[in-house]
Protein backbone atom coordinates (compact mmCIF):
# COMPACT_ATOMS: atom_id res chain seq x y z
CA UNK A 1 0.00 0.00 0.00
CA UNK A 2 0.95 3.55 -0.85
CA UNK A 3 -0.54 6.66 0.41
CA UNK A 4 0.44 9.67 -0.68
CA UNK A 5 -0.29 12.76 1.93
CA UNK A 6 -1.00 15.88 0.87
CA UNK A 7 1.74 18.75 2.00
CA UNK A 8 0.87 22.46 2.70
CA UNK A 9 3.96 23.20 4.65
CA UNK A 10 1.87 23.66 7.99
CA UNK A 11 1.15 22.22 11.19
CA UNK A 12 -1.88 19.97 10.42
CA UNK A 13 -0.07 18.30 7.24
CA UNK A 14 2.82 17.58 8.69
CA UNK A 15 1.35 15.72 11.90
CA UNK A 16 -0.60 13.95 9.79
CA UNK A 17 2.14 12.64 7.74
CA UNK A 18 3.95 11.62 11.33
CA UNK A 19 0.63 10.04 12.21
CA UNK A 20 0.55 7.98 9.64
CA UNK A 21 4.47 7.23 9.95
CA UNK A 22 4.70 6.77 13.46
CA UNK A 23 1.75 6.22 15.32
CA UNK A 24 1.03 2.63 16.30
CA UNK A 25 -2.70 2.58 16.10
CA UNK A 26 -2.33 4.12 11.70
CA UNK A 27 0.49 1.50 11.68
CA UNK A 28 -1.90 -1.32 12.93
CA UNK A 29 -4.56 0.06 10.52
CA UNK A 30 -2.18 0.47 7.64
CA UNK A 31 0.61 -2.48 7.85
CA UNK A 32 3.17 -2.08 5.17
CA UNK A 33 2.19 1.71 4.00
CA UNK A 34 4.80 3.30 2.12
CA UNK A 35 4.55 6.72 2.16
CA UNK A 36 5.17 9.82 -0.32
CA UNK A 37 4.60 13.31 0.22
CA UNK A 38 2.93 15.76 -2.39
CA UNK A 39 2.68 19.59 -2.76
CA UNK A 40 0.44 20.97 -5.32
CA UNK A 41 1.15 24.48 -6.41
CA UNK A 42 0.44 27.46 -7.87
CA UNK A 43 1.83 30.80 -7.57
CA UNK A 44 -0.82 32.48 -6.01
CA UNK A 45 0.02 30.17 -2.98
CA UNK A 46 3.07 32.30 -2.17
CA UNK A 47 0.51 35.07 -0.87
CA UNK A 48 -0.96 33.13 1.72
CA UNK A 49 1.60 30.52 2.52
CA UNK A 50 5.33 31.62 1.98
CA UNK A 51 8.00 29.35 2.44
CA UNK A 52 5.16 26.50 1.44
CA UNK A 53 7.33 23.98 -0.35
CA UNK A 54 10.68 24.71 1.95
CA UNK A 55 8.56 23.34 5.05
CA UNK A 56 7.03 20.56 3.80
CA UNK A 57 10.39 19.51 2.00
CA UNK A 58 12.06 19.90 5.12
CA UNK A 59 9.00 17.40 6.93
CA UNK A 60 9.48 14.94 4.11
CA UNK A 61 13.06 14.69 4.67
CA UNK A 62 13.04 14.12 8.40
CA UNK A 63 10.50 11.37 7.92
CA UNK A 64 12.51 9.83 5.26
CA UNK A 65 9.51 9.79 2.74
CA UNK A 66 10.16 11.01 -0.80
CA UNK A 67 8.51 14.27 -1.78
CA UNK A 68 7.25 15.26 -4.81
CA UNK A 69 6.05 19.46 -5.86
CA UNK A 70 3.27 19.11 -8.77
CA UNK A 71 2.51 22.65 -10.41
CA UNK A 72 -1.00 22.88 -11.14
CA UNK A 73 -1.58 26.36 -11.54
CA UNK A 74 -2.86 26.37 -14.94
CA UNK A 75 -5.82 24.58 -14.34
CA UNK A 76 -6.52 26.03 -10.24
CA UNK A 77 -6.86 29.61 -12.56
CA UNK A 78 -9.38 27.94 -15.22
CA UNK A 79 -11.14 25.99 -12.63
CA UNK A 80 -11.17 28.26 -9.23
CA UNK A 81 -10.24 31.49 -9.99
CA UNK A 82 -12.34 31.67 -13.31
CA UNK A 83 -14.83 30.01 -11.75
CA UNK A 84 -15.01 32.45 -8.63
CA UNK A 85 -15.00 35.61 -10.81
CA UNK A 86 -17.29 34.33 -13.00
CA UNK A 87 -19.89 33.12 -10.04
CA UNK A 88 -19.72 37.01 -8.76
CA UNK A 89 -20.24 38.65 -11.87
CA UNK A 90 -23.26 37.03 -11.87
CA UNK A 91 -24.44 38.35 -8.14
CA UNK A 92 -23.48 34.57 -6.57
CA UNK A 93 -21.51 34.64 -3.47
CA UNK A 94 -19.29 31.35 -4.17
CA UNK A 95 -16.84 29.10 -2.11
CA UNK A 96 -13.73 28.71 -4.09
CA UNK A 97 -12.08 26.47 -1.48
CA UNK A 98 -14.94 24.12 -1.87
CA UNK A 99 -14.31 24.02 -5.57
CA UNK A 100 -10.83 23.55 -5.44
CA UNK A 101 -11.34 20.42 -3.02
CA UNK A 102 -13.68 19.36 -5.59
CA UNK A 103 -11.50 20.55 -9.31
CA UNK A 104 -8.01 20.38 -7.97
CA UNK A 105 -6.87 18.82 -4.64
CA UNK A 106 -9.25 15.52 -4.68
CA UNK A 107 -9.69 15.34 -8.50
CA UNK A 108 -6.57 16.14 -10.67
CA UNK A 109 -4.22 16.10 -7.35
CA UNK A 110 -5.61 13.05 -6.32
CA UNK A 111 -5.18 11.60 -10.02
CA UNK A 112 -1.80 12.46 -10.29
CA UNK A 113 -0.31 11.42 -6.28
CA UNK A 114 -1.62 8.17 -7.81
CA UNK A 115 0.74 8.55 -10.71
CA UNK A 116 3.37 9.31 -8.61
CA UNK A 117 2.32 6.21 -5.99
CA UNK A 118 2.67 4.14 -9.24
CA UNK A 119 5.74 5.51 -10.06
CA UNK A 120 7.11 5.13 -6.67
CA UNK A 121 6.10 1.53 -6.56
CA UNK A 122 8.26 0.53 -9.94
CA UNK A 123 11.01 1.61 -8.34
CA UNK A 124 11.06 0.02 -5.09
CA UNK A 125 9.96 -3.03 -7.03
CA UNK A 126 6.45 -3.33 -5.41
CA UNK A 127 3.30 -4.95 -7.01
CA UNK A 128 1.07 -1.80 -6.97
CA UNK A 129 -2.74 -0.98 -8.24
CA UNK A 130 -5.48 1.53 -7.65
CA UNK A 131 -7.12 -0.98 -4.64
CA UNK A 132 -3.54 -0.39 -2.70
CA UNK A 133 -3.72 3.37 -3.45
CA UNK A 134 -4.89 5.65 -0.26
CA UNK A 135 -4.85 9.66 -0.74
CA UNK A 136 -4.59 11.60 2.96
CA UNK A 137 -4.86 15.17 3.48
CA UNK A 138 -4.64 17.12 7.03
CA UNK A 139 -8.22 18.02 7.15
CA UNK A 140 -10.11 17.59 10.38
CA UNK A 141 -13.19 15.23 8.75
CA UNK A 142 -13.61 11.31 9.60
CA UNK A 143 -15.24 8.79 7.67
CA UNK A 144 -17.54 6.15 8.43
CA UNK A 145 -18.23 2.79 6.58
CA UNK A 146 -21.96 2.06 6.49
CA UNK A 147 -23.25 -0.98 4.40
CA UNK A 148 -20.34 -1.29 2.66
CA UNK A 149 -20.81 2.85 1.35
CA UNK A 150 -18.02 5.20 2.70
CA UNK A 151 -19.93 8.00 3.97
CA UNK A 152 -17.60 11.74 5.20
CA UNK A 153 -18.21 11.99 8.88
CA UNK A 154 -17.73 15.06 10.97
CA UNK A 155 -14.49 15.56 12.49
CA UNK A 156 -14.43 14.90 16.62
CA UNK A 157 -13.87 18.22 17.50
CA UNK A 158 -16.86 20.31 16.44
CA UNK A 159 -14.82 23.62 16.40
CA UNK A 160 -12.39 22.29 13.43
CA UNK A 161 -14.81 20.00 11.60
CA UNK A 162 -14.32 20.28 7.99
CA UNK A 163 -16.80 18.28 6.23
CA UNK A 164 -19.18 21.23 5.23
CA UNK A 165 -15.64 21.96 3.12
CA UNK A 166 -14.84 18.62 1.58
CA UNK A 167 -18.75 17.47 0.61
CA UNK A 168 -17.70 17.54 -3.09
CA UNK A 169 -15.52 14.70 -3.00
CA UNK A 170 -16.93 12.78 -5.70
CA UNK A 171 -17.85 9.38 -4.31
CA UNK A 172 -14.97 6.77 -5.97
CA UNK A 173 -12.55 8.68 -4.29
CA UNK A 174 -13.66 9.17 -0.82
CA UNK A 175 -13.20 5.40 -0.13
CA UNK A 176 -9.66 6.07 -0.81
CA UNK A 177 -8.84 8.90 1.48
CA UNK A 178 -7.53 8.71 4.80
CA UNK A 179 -7.83 11.47 7.69
CA UNK A 180 -5.80 11.11 10.33
CA UNK A 181 -6.47 14.22 12.28
CA UNK A 182 -10.27 14.05 12.72
CA UNK A 183 -10.17 12.03 15.81
CA UNK A 184 -7.84 14.96 17.10
CA UNK A 185 -8.23 18.21 18.58
CA UNK A 186 -6.19 20.98 17.25
CA UNK A 187 -4.64 21.76 20.53
CA UNK A 188 -3.06 18.19 20.60
CA UNK A 189 -2.45 18.36 16.78
CA UNK A 190 -0.21 21.39 17.72
CA UNK A 191 1.01 19.47 20.53
CA UNK A 192 2.51 16.56 18.46
CA UNK A 193 3.91 19.14 16.20
CA UNK A 194 5.93 21.13 18.37
CA UNK A 195 7.14 17.83 20.50
CA UNK A 196 8.46 16.55 17.23
CA UNK A 197 9.84 20.01 15.93
CA UNK A 198 7.12 20.76 13.14
CA UNK A 199 7.41 24.39 13.45
CA UNK A 200 4.36 24.34 16.14
CA UNK A 201 2.53 27.19 16.89
CA UNK A 202 5.23 29.69 14.19
CA UNK A 203 3.49 28.99 11.41
CA UNK A 204 0.31 31.42 10.79
CA UNK A 205 -2.96 29.29 9.29
CA UNK A 206 -4.51 30.17 6.23
CA UNK A 207 -7.92 31.30 6.72
CA UNK A 208 -8.29 33.21 3.28
CA UNK A 209 -8.86 32.54 -0.40
CA UNK A 210 -5.37 31.86 -1.35
CA UNK A 211 -5.34 34.01 -4.36
CA UNK A 212 -6.77 37.57 -2.83
CA UNK A 213 -4.49 39.16 -0.58
CA UNK A 214 -6.77 42.50 -0.94
CA UNK A 215 -10.21 42.39 -1.36
CA UNK A 216 -12.81 40.50 -3.69
CA UNK A 217 -13.63 43.98 -5.98
CA UNK A 218 -9.53 44.33 -5.96
CA UNK A 219 -9.42 41.12 -7.84
CA UNK A 220 -12.52 41.12 -9.64
CA UNK A 221 -10.84 44.33 -11.48
CA UNK A 222 -7.06 42.47 -11.83
CA UNK A 223 -8.97 39.29 -12.93
CA UNK A 224 -11.75 40.53 -15.34
CA UNK A 225 -11.22 42.53 -18.75
CA UNK A 226 -11.82 46.49 -19.44
CA UNK A 227 -15.17 45.33 -21.78
CA UNK A 228 -16.67 43.29 -19.00
CA UNK A 229 -15.60 45.78 -15.75
CA UNK A 230 -17.32 48.39 -17.98
CA UNK A 231 -20.46 46.41 -18.19
CA UNK A 232 -20.15 45.25 -14.49
CA UNK A 233 -18.70 47.25 -12.17
CA UNK A 234 -21.05 50.79 -12.45
CA UNK A 235 -23.60 52.13 -9.99
CA UNK A 236 -27.10 50.75 -9.47
CA UNK A 237 -29.97 50.96 -7.11
CA UNK A 238 -31.21 50.07 -3.91
CA UNK A 239 -34.94 48.78 -2.88
CA UNK A 240 -36.28 48.14 -0.15
CA UNK A 241 -38.53 44.78 -0.17
CA UNK A 242 -41.48 47.10 -1.57
CA UNK A 243 -39.70 48.47 -4.25
CA UNK A 244 -39.08 51.61 -2.94
CA UNK A 245 -35.97 53.31 -3.74
CA UNK A 246 -33.79 54.20 -0.74
CA UNK A 247 -30.34 55.20 -2.35
CA UNK A 248 -28.20 54.56 -4.80
CA UNK A 249 -25.90 51.60 -5.02
CA UNK A 250 -22.01 50.81 -6.11
CA UNK A 251 -23.20 48.19 -8.15
CA UNK A 252 -24.30 44.76 -7.49
CA UNK A 253 -20.86 43.22 -7.73
CA UNK A 254 -20.05 45.04 -4.15
CA UNK A 255 -22.87 43.55 -2.04
CA UNK A 256 -24.12 39.86 -0.87
CA UNK A 257 -26.87 38.83 0.79
CA UNK A 258 -26.94 39.46 4.44
CA UNK A 259 -24.51 41.79 4.05
CA UNK A 260 -25.34 45.04 6.56
CA UNK A 261 -22.21 47.17 6.72
CA UNK A 262 -21.59 49.73 4.45
CA UNK A 263 -24.95 50.31 2.39
CA UNK A 264 -24.48 53.64 3.06
CA UNK A 265 -28.73 54.20 3.75
CA UNK A 266 -30.04 55.90 7.18
CA UNK A 267 -32.96 54.44 9.33
CA UNK A 268 -31.12 51.53 9.70
CA UNK A 269 -29.91 48.92 10.42
CA UNK A 270 -30.98 47.36 6.84
CA UNK A 271 -29.55 43.96 5.22
CA UNK A 272 -29.33 42.71 1.51
CA UNK A 273 -32.19 40.28 0.80
CA UNK A 274 -31.64 39.94 -2.82
CA UNK A 275 -28.96 40.99 -5.79
CA UNK A 276 -29.68 41.26 -9.09
CA UNK A 277 -26.83 40.99 -11.52
CA UNK A 278 -28.99 41.13 -14.46
CA UNK A 279 -30.88 44.45 -13.83
CA UNK A 280 -27.79 45.66 -11.33
CA UNK A 281 -30.72 46.19 -8.29
CA UNK A 282 -29.81 45.43 -4.90
CA UNK A 283 -32.84 44.80 -2.32
CA UNK A 284 -32.65 45.30 1.35
CA UNK A 285 -34.75 44.63 4.51
CA UNK A 286 -35.13 44.65 7.90
CA UNK A 287 -33.61 41.76 9.92
CA UNK A 288 -36.82 39.79 10.22
CA UNK A 289 -37.38 39.45 6.44
CA UNK A 290 -33.86 37.99 5.82
CA UNK A 291 -33.99 34.95 4.76
CA UNK A 292 -35.71 31.89 2.75
CA UNK A 293 -37.78 28.70 4.08
CA UNK A 294 -38.02 27.39 0.40
CA UNK A 295 -34.58 27.51 -2.10
CA UNK A 296 -33.04 25.86 -5.04
CA UNK A 297 -30.00 23.42 -4.87
CA UNK A 298 -27.85 22.37 -7.97
CA UNK A 299 -24.65 20.20 -9.17
CA UNK A 300 -25.49 17.68 -6.09
CA UNK A 301 -23.06 15.24 -5.29
CA UNK A 302 -24.04 12.36 -3.01
CA UNK A 303 -22.87 9.87 -0.82
CA UNK A 304 -25.89 8.37 -0.05
CA UNK A 305 -26.20 5.79 -3.24
CA UNK A 306 -30.18 5.83 -3.23
CA UNK A 307 -30.14 9.07 -2.77
CA UNK A 308 -32.87 9.33 -6.33
CA UNK A 309 -35.24 7.18 -4.13
CA UNK A 310 -34.89 8.68 -0.66
CA UNK A 311 -35.31 12.26 -2.77
CA UNK A 312 -38.69 10.92 -4.74
CA UNK A 313 -40.22 10.55 -1.66
CA UNK A 314 -38.87 13.81 0.22
CA UNK A 315 -35.57 13.29 2.49
CA UNK A 316 -35.51 14.43 5.72
CA UNK A 317 -32.12 15.47 7.58
CA UNK A 318 -30.54 19.06 8.45
CA UNK A 319 -29.20 21.06 6.47
CA UNK A 320 -25.89 23.95 7.00
CA UNK A 321 -26.31 26.31 4.30
CA UNK A 322 -22.63 28.18 4.85
CA UNK A 323 -19.27 27.31 6.79
CA UNK A 324 -19.60 26.89 10.71
CA UNK A 325 -23.15 28.18 10.47
CA UNK A 326 -26.27 26.53 12.57
CA UNK A 327 -27.86 23.60 10.45
CA UNK A 328 -31.70 23.44 10.27
CA UNK A 329 -34.25 20.71 9.83
CA UNK A 330 -35.35 20.51 6.02
CA UNK A 331 -37.09 18.20 3.24
CA UNK A 332 -35.38 18.14 0.26
CA UNK A 333 -37.70 16.77 -2.76
CA UNK A 334 -36.72 15.30 -6.42
CA UNK A 335 -36.99 18.71 -7.88
CA UNK A 336 -33.63 19.79 -5.89
CA UNK A 337 -36.31 22.06 -3.68
CA UNK A 338 -35.26 22.42 0.29
CA UNK A 339 -37.87 23.35 2.12
CA UNK A 340 -37.16 24.62 5.88
CA UNK A 341 -39.13 25.20 9.25
CA UNK A 342 -37.35 28.54 10.16
CA UNK A 343 -36.05 31.05 7.75
CA UNK A 344 -32.01 30.76 6.54
CA UNK A 345 -30.09 32.95 5.03
CA UNK A 346 -29.42 30.63 1.87
CA UNK A 347 -26.99 32.74 -0.80
CA UNK A 348 -26.92 31.82 -4.03
CA UNK A 349 -23.52 30.27 -4.93
CA UNK A 350 -22.80 29.00 -1.18
CA UNK A 351 -23.19 25.42 -0.40
CA UNK A 352 -25.74 23.24 1.28
CA UNK A 353 -24.72 20.65 2.70
CA UNK A 354 -27.25 17.86 3.77
CA UNK A 355 -26.63 15.48 7.19
CA UNK A 356 -27.67 12.81 9.16
CA UNK A 357 -26.66 13.27 12.47
CA UNK A 358 -22.58 13.13 12.14
CA UNK A 359 -22.47 12.19 8.72
CA UNK A 360 -22.44 14.13 5.71
CA UNK A 361 -25.50 12.79 3.12
CA UNK A 362 -24.24 14.95 0.30
CA UNK A 363 -24.98 18.45 -0.91
CA UNK A 364 -25.31 21.15 -3.56
CA UNK A 365 -24.72 24.92 -4.33
CA UNK A 366 -27.50 26.96 -3.32
CA UNK A 367 -30.11 28.60 -6.45
CA UNK A 368 -32.93 30.59 -7.32
CA UNK A 369 -36.03 27.87 -7.08
CA UNK A 370 -36.78 28.46 -10.56
CA UNK A 371 -32.54 27.34 -11.85
CA UNK A 372 -32.81 24.18 -9.25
Amino acid sequence: MITAVAMSGGVDSSAAAWLLKNDPEFQKLYPDNRLIGVTHWWDELRLSSPGLQERAASVCGRLDIPYHILDLGSSFRASVMDDFADNYTRGETPNPCIRCNERIRFSEFYSLCLQAAEKQAAEDSVVFSEDDYRFSTGHYVRTEERDGVTYLKKAADPSKDQSYMLYRIPFEVLKHCIFPLGSYTKERIKAIAAEHGFFGTAIKESQDICFIDDDYISFLKRHLSAEALKRLDKPGVILDTEGNILGPSRGFLHYTIGQRKGLGLGNGPWYVTDVNAADNIVRVGRKEQLGVKRFGVKELNWFLPDASEALASGLECRVQVRYNSTEYECRINASAVVELETNAVATPGQSAVFYDGDIVLGGGIICDLEDA
